[in-house]
């Protein structure tokens, strides 16, 4: 009798066991910390458990009478913001400890990871900057930090510019403009620099800017015109003013992204220019910035922009670079057609468009002068000519200005000797 009884109690040991161990949650709740070596007020905690959590605590240099806890109530997932706000700048050890909800053998884990607690803005003084410039125009200016700011940007509105940087990270060079649909008003060029810690300043460039008005032109557009062109750029027939509008519209702004992308993605080293940009020769026709209104059998079906100028000449005449550079472009583009792209260097790009052939490749370094490609009129061009636009990062500029030698000079180069001076 007393071994059936020894047998019943071990057995019902087993079973318990058994029972309990297949009940019991043997996987520890997981933690997440904010990934940054720099905060500026507090630490995001992520607790997580997949049968749910018991108690999350926290711990601040390792001090107990610091210690902070929170019941997550059987949540899967719990949030917890830690508050440095009140301690001194310097570094600090989060730990974060976290259990399970299971009442009787909880699993429990804990992670620390230190941060530099930093609340202090950094500061950004403007050295110099174009004092004068004109919707439409663009601009240099050159700031100082004291220490080494890896995020420092200048924005008009909707707008970045990207600066360039001496190489202890404290003097900043950057060319932008006045975008020429920006209102005056709303033209407000700000400095944006923010350090490692997130903590952000704010600069106002007082640059004074005149507006201007653009001349506006309206374009008859033949039957003619739409069918060779559908044929070339769309390699369909079409004659009406759904492939117009394809053209024109669609095509446009697909192509202004691309340029965007092209521009975006350009190293763009330091200035290479050697004084004015050169301009080809030729009549000017179409201007920068015009409104343009598109009539079809006299009805107005589209309104567009002309982001350049337009130079007519000698048909295919010899197209030439107006200034040092890199060929970042060189390829068909929509209602561009034979498209070149150089880099200046800077953030400044000029674009030669309609070509009818093109003797460069991306890659190549082209001196001023040395011929690009051969006019014609590829693309949404009406007849042969030079299509010729300047950008300052994807935002396209008057080009005239570029042409001058004493609006370059104190515009641009001056601010650029004065961020160079230190060398």
């Amino acid at each position: 009798m007393k071994k059936i009884l020894l047998l019943i109690i071990v057995l019902a040991l087993v079973v318990g066991a058994s029972i309990l161990g297949l009940s019991r949650d043997w996987q520890k709740p997981a933690i997440k910390l904010t990934e940054a070596t720099h905060v500026n007020q507090s630490v995001v905690v992520m607790a997580s458990d997949n049968r749910g959590l018991g108690e999350v605590c926290y711990y601040l240099d390792g001090k107990i009478d610091g210690k902070s806890c929170i019941n997550a109530g059987g949540s899967t997932s719990y949030e917890l913001t830690v508050d440095l706000s009140a301690l001194a700048d310097g570094e600090h050890e989060v730990c974060v400890v976290a259990a399970d909800a299971n009442p009787y053998f909880p699993n429990r884990i804990s992670e620390c990871r230190s941060y530099v607690l930093d609340k202090v803005p950094p500061r950004v003084v403007l050295e110099s900057a174009t004092r004068y410039m004109q919707r439409g125009g663009g601009a240099a200016v050159f700031v100082s930090t004291p220490e080494r700011e890896t995020n420092i940007r200048l924005t008009v509105g909707e707008h970045q510019f990207r600066f360039i940087s001496n190489a202890e990270g404290t003097r900043h060079f950057a060319v932008f403009a006045h975008p020429h649909d920006v209102e005056v008003a709303d033209f407000k060029p700000m400095v944006v620099v923010e350090d490692l810690a997130g903590n952000t300043r704010r600069l106002l460039i007082g640059t004074v800017t005149k507006d201007r008005q653009f001349k506006h032109d309206t374009l008859n557009i033949p039957h003619s015109f739409i069918e060779r062109k559908s044929l070339e750029m769309l390699n369909k027939e079409g004659a009406g003013k759904e492939a117009f509008l394809e053209m024109n519209r669609t095509m446009r702004v697909e192509n202004r992204a691309r340029i965007k992308s092209i521009t975006s993605a350009a190293q763009s080293p330091e200035p290479l220019w050697n004084g004015p940009f050169y301009r080809n020769l030729g009549a000017p026709k179409a201007q920068f910035a015009e409104p343009r209104t598109y009539l079809l059998d006299k009805e107005v079906i589209d309104h567009q922009t002309h982001y350049g100028i337009d130079i007519a000449g000698l048909a295919k005449m010899p197209i030439k670079a107006a200034n040092n550079g890199v060929v970042i472009f060189a390829e068909y583009l929509g209602i561009y057609g034979n498209c070149v792209i150089i880099d200046h260097g800077g953030r400044v790009f000029t674009m030669y468009a309609h070509l009818s052939q093109m003797d460069v490749s991306p890659g190549m370094n082209v001196d001023k002068k040395e011929v690009v490609g051969r006019s014609g009129n590829t693309g949404m061009a009406g007849g042969d000519h030079l299509h010729y636009a300047t950008y300052i990062s994807e935002v396209p500029v008057e080009p005239s200005e570029w042409f001058d030698p004493a609006w370059l000079q104190t515009r641009i180069n001056d601010i650029y000797n004065d961020f160079k001076a230190e060398e």
